[in-house]
């Protein structure tokens, strides 16, 4: 049993991950937000929810050199075939150095969509899940390594929570969670600040799986290696 199906056996919906996240890109999502670069994410799934890519991709035929920051979905969301679109680094990392700077240190195979997310004052997540239905039908709609958050700024009165039990995601200022989106949640942002936070998708590799063993080691203890059986863990 590896740490994906531990969690999903064991109905664990996130793990706090064991890193040090810069204050600077506190200042760099507001700079990102400064700069009007934030666009409606997911029309219909809530109010004032924003988002904008550091990393995404473009058509491979265009011509120009923008890599499409607002490409926020996956290809197909845009309307494009996986093997007709180039993935690279956006414009906005020229507005986020040390931002891109820190993710490129982080351990990953390969990027896929970055993500700077918005939810403004009184904005509302309405409830969902961010499954779909090849996932589905693989058994794996609950997958803890589907999705990095990460909260920038995390204000008081501020909250995500799953919908069925209404347990909060334990967010502070600098903060990363493996989070399990397949499961139904719902967020709102109570204060009269901006909340920012970070979506990570991409190919995942052995250091960053031992990141995510450590983050289980942490919550749960070192026993619970005795239930984990992959080597590329515990090498």
């Amino acid at each position: 049993m590896n740490v994906v199906e531990w969690c999903r056996k064991n109905d664990v919906w996130y793990l706090q991950m064991n890193l040090e996240i810069p204050e600077a890109c506190i200042k760099e999502a507001q700079q990102v937000y400064d700069a009007g670069f934030f666009v409606d994410h997911r029309y219909g799934d809530g109010d004032g929810w924003c988002s904008a890519a550091i990393h995404s991709f473009v058509h491979k035929d265009k011509p120009n050199t923008s890599m499409g920051w607002y490409h926020t979905k996956n290809p197909s969301g845009h309307g494009f075939k996986e093997e007709d679109v180039k993935w690279g680094w956006t414009e906005i990392a020229e507005v986020a150095p040390e931002t891109k700077r820190w993710l490129e240190d982080f351990p990953h195979k390969h990027y896929r969509r970055l993500r700077f997310m918005l939810l403004e004052p009184e904005g509302r997540i309405e409830q969902h899940h961010d499954s779909n239905a090849p996932r589905d039908a693989r058994g794996a709609r609950r997958n803890i390594a589907s999705a990095i958050n990460l909260a920038f700024y995390q204000p008081e009165n501020c909250y995500l929570r799953r919908c069925d039990t209404k347990e909060e995601l334990p967010f502070k200022n600098c903060t990363g969670f493996w989070f399990d989106n397949g499961v139904e949640h719902e967020a709102y942002n109570a204060s009269n600040e901006n909340r920012y936070h970070f979506i990570m998708h991409g190919g995942s590799n052995k250091e960053r799986k031992k990141l995510m063993l450590q983050s289980l080691v942490n919550r749960f203890g070192r026993s619970i290696l005795r239930e984990i059986d992959e080597k590329v863990y515990k090498s």
